[in-house]
């Protein structure tokens, strides 16, 4: 046995996904599709809100919610959010998550969207107040 710290090629890197799935089937796991879903407001040809995330089963991760800074406090981010919490519902997922920072009060916007913290790590950017911050809401 030779323990190393290497990349591992892409043959290799598919074996241990197949036998991750082969764990996965052991279990009764059904087979995740990922699809992702995508929000975009655009004004005068430029792109100025914009939310996207992976469906996974019976949840959503929520990815990307960004608003052009001259466009925030006006509610767009919390108008694209909830129809992209609709569109999702629509399809079934029962719970959506997501992932943001401490630093400039984003899981504020999100508490008032009724998402609920599931953990933080404190100082995770290294700057004051700069954690990195779970959240997830059950539609």
């Amino acid at each position: 046995m030779n323990i190393t710290n290497r990349e591992i090629t892409k043959d290799e890197h598919t074996k241990i996904c197949e036998d991750f799935r082969n764990i996965e089937i052991e279990y009764n796991v059904p087979k995740s599709e990922e699809e992702r879903l995508n929000i975009t407001v655009d004004e005068d040809n430029e792109v100025v809100a914009f939310a996207s995330g992976l469906i996974n089963r019976k949840w959503f991760n929520l990815t990307d919610l960004w608003v052009h800074e001259k466009y925030r406090n006006q509610r767009l981010g919390s108008k694209i959010l909830k129809m992209l919490e609709e569109d999702v519902k629509a399809r079934g997922i029962e719970h959506i998550y997501t992932h943001t920072t401490g630093y400039n009060s984003n899981e504020t916007f999100y508490e008032k969207q009724g998402y609920k913290q599931c953990y933080v790590f404190e100082e995770f950017f290294g700057v004051k107040n700069g954690h990195h911050i779970c959240l997830r809401k059950d539609l």
